[in-house]
């Protein structure tokens, strides 16, 4: 075991040449990334908002170089218009159900990923997101703690009732008032703040003009209340804003946050 643990080091060490590949969900093609560091030490899962540009991470931010420099190998997935829902339901608007649920993002994408030995499973794995991602991120860690040790979320939206007349999510879930189950359900993320078992990050621009500041600080103040032992760092600055000006600020802090977590 001692020489199959060596060779798999030195394969994934070795190995720093990005790849790519497409899956297909439903008829859309779905571009997978992966780019690797010379010096692995971790995995980290990026995650992009609504319609944002899944590698949009490397080119408005500084975080790919600084990532892969520090030992982390980065994987992109392009969901597109992703809501990052567990599945979809009866009152699911048909433009939403075009883009991928979190369970295949799961079940297709990542634990492929491992076990076609892309990246090596023996280093930790994270996860990172903002806007919509960051729902993803933290809906994606909660839900697999076993394959994730740590989540980043930047600018992200975590209780639907916090905003019932939000276009994307009665597309999601229906109108609130008619499915309040669905609102309360497993795409509640503060509702489900005891689930959480590992630490995260969490990080919202006060002068964000999206996605309310609330929606991260009532998170934030639920983990702390009902989930006490789990480590919850948090960053809300002043001037922080809806855009990769902000998001790029968080860099460092974030990568700091996931390489202190043993």
């Amino acid at each position: 075991m001692l020489l199959v643990g060596l060779l798999l080091n030195i394969l994934f060490s070795t190995n720093t040449k990005d790849t790519g590949f497409i899956k297909s969900y439903n008829g859309l093609p779905v571009s997978i990334t992966i780019k690797y560091a010379k010096s692995p030490k971790y995995n980290l899962l990026v995650l992009p908002g609504y319609g944002f540009d899944d590698l949009q991470w490397c080119t408005q931010t500084t975080l790919c170089e600084k990532a892969k420099r520090q030992g982390f190998n980065l994987i992109f997935i392009d969901v597109q218009k992703s809501l990052y829902l567990k599945q979809f339901f009866p009152q699911t608007n048909a433009m939403v159900k075009k883009y991928p649920t979190r369970t295949w993002i799961m079940d297709t994408v990542v634990k492929k990923i491992f076990e076609k030995k892309y990246l090596s499973s023996q280093y930790k794995t994270f996860v990172l997101g903002l806007s919509t991602g960051a729902r993803g991120a933290a809906l994606l860690m909660l839900e697999n703690p076993s394959i994730f040790s740590g989540a980043a979320c930047l600018s992200g939206d975590y209780d639907p009732t916090l905003q019932k007349e939000d276009p994307l999510m009665i597309k999601a879930l229906g109108p609130y008032n008619t499915n309040k189950g669905n609102w309360l359900g497993d795409n509640n993320i503060t509702l489900r703040a005891k689930e959480f078992k590992h630490p995260i990050f969490i990080a919202h621009g006060m002068k964000d003009q999206v996605v309310p500041v609330q929606q991260s600080i009532s998170l934030r103040d639920k983990l702390l209340k009902e989930n006490p032992t789990l480590r919850v760092n948090f960053d809300f600055p002043k001037n922080g804003q809806h855009n990769y000006v902000f998001w790029n600020s968080e860099v460092d802090q974030l990568l700091s946050f996931f390489s202190s977590i043993q």
